[in-house]
């Protein structure tokens, strides 16, 4: 691995099962992949525990990375959470422990992104955003809706917990 390489987080939290959740499985990888082609030694670090049956999401992504040409050893595997303010958690672990300076770009459905960042800041990692196409059009206009509005509703209560928890830099 060189010393400034990237970390793709990708971030599912699908609820649904079948055709959806392989379909944002597959699009948060092809963000990543397509982000990764001009890094040397891409690190991509994929998140989603199981949901209601095996295998976790973040088993699927890397299987899919896998298949893509990414080698197991540039794949690191966080499949504990179960929501988003837990991965972002678990992650931030994961990547403090690692060494050298590193340019994280988040991965995920374009409404989830910005809730994924600011968790993020608030720990203490910068963030980027990955350029990951838009899931809209598999789904209906009050789906999308829908999942804006859990986003505004998440974020104040995701906000506090992570002051309250995190611990000093």
């Amino acid at each position: 691995m060189c010393w400034h390489c990237y970390d793709f987080c990708g971030f599912r939290r699908s609820r649904f099962e079948g055709r959806r959740s392989k379909l944002c499985d597959a699009t948060t990888v092809e963000g990543a992949l397509l982000g990764s082609k001009t890094v040397r030694d891409p690190l991509f670090l994929v998140c989603g525990a199981i949901c209601k049956n095996p295998p976790s999401e973040a088993a699927v992504m890397s299987r899919l990375l896998q298949q893509a040409g990414i080698q197991k050893q540039n794949i690191l595997i966080e499949d504990e959470s179960h929501n988003t303010l837990q991965s972002v958690r678990n992650c931030v672990r994961i990547l403090r422990s690692l060494s050298g300076p590193r340019e994280i770009v988040i991965c995920s459905d374009t409404y989830h992104i910005p809730r994924c960042r600011w968790l993020f800041r608030l720990y203490g990692i910068r963030t980027r955003p990955g350029k990951v196409r838009r899931g809209r059009e598999s789904n209906t206009s009050w789906r999308w809706g829908y999942y804006y509005l859990r986003e505004v509703a998440a974020l104040p209560w995701n906000t506090l917990i992570a002051l309250m928890t995190r611990s000093p830099r």
